[in-house]
């Protein structure tokens, strides 16, 4: 018989029983694979943030824009723009530090992509403290922070994952309370492998065990789903990325 892939082996031994029944027969092993629905350890899942802001002129970071603005417009009036900045995480392969447990690493930021990645491919440490204010929508006024690798690693949350029937669920600790996070994991595609985790629940534990549930934004299914307001997305759909530098991990 052909022996089973050893990503596929790992798979069976964290509990995805449907490949159980297969281990000895003369399968497409590659089909196997891409048919497995199952957390990715191999890139970064990654969630396009935006929202309009509304400016007055000369107000802009940029002073070349806020030329251009004055010169069209007489210095009347302002006009609406779009901020974007992006959400993070990264799902390490299960017992990765030998203690039995799943670890995850999120990140809010404005910053770069490949800025990003690379920080969050290098990781963090055993004892990495987790920032005060771990959920920090950005505001109208918020001004987009430089792409410093330690300002990066500083604001990681270092949590656990669990995975189960689908849903992939990460935890971690803030000063503000216990942060909780619900995705559904599902296929891009015929040819696409776990590559997509759509926002279900997200809600904070805080020190008096009162449970804060965060405003994800969509629309009931009832009510056609979609965006609540076409003006923000502060939780869209994160979608996967491979990295070369964590191939290894496929």
């Amino acid at each position: 018989s052909i022996p089973m892939p050893k990503h596929l082996r790992l798979a069976v031994e964290h509990g995805h029983k449907g490949l159980k029944d297969k281990a000895d027969e003369k399968i497409n092993w590659r089909h196997e694979c891409l048919a497995l629905l199952r957390p990715r350890c191999d890139g970064i899942y990654v969630g396009e943030c935006k929202f309009k802001r509304w400016l007055r002129l000369g107000h802009h970071q940029d002073l070349r824009k806020n030329a251009e603005q004055l010169a069209m417009k007489a210095g009347r009036g302002g006009g609406a723009e779009w901020v974007d900045y992006r959400r993070y995480v990264r799902l390490l392969p299960p017992n990765h530090e030998g203690d039995g447990l799943n670890y995850a690493l999120v990140l809010q930021d404005p910053c770069p992509l490949a800025v990003a990645e690379d920080v969050l491919c290098k990781g963090v440490d055993a004892d990495h403290k987790n920032p005060e204010k771990a959920e920090n929508v950005l505001t109208a006024n918020s001004v987009p922070c430089p792409a410093d690798p330690d300002r990066l690693k500083k604001r990681i949350c270092r949590g656990t994952y669990t995975y189960e029937n689908g849903q992939v669920k990460i935890q971690y600790s803030a000063t503000e309370g216990i942060f909780n996070l619900t995705f559904a994991l599902s296929h891009g595609g015929r040819r696409i492998c776990s590559d997509k985790l759509r926002w279900d629940d997200y809600n904070m534990q805080d020190a008096s065990s009162e449970v804060i549930n965060f405003n994800l934004g969509k629309l009931e299914d009832w009510k056609g789903g979609g965006l609540a307001d076409e003006n923000k997305d502060h939780f869209p759909e994160m979608h996967f990325r491979p990295t070369r530098l964590l191939e290894h991990l496929a």
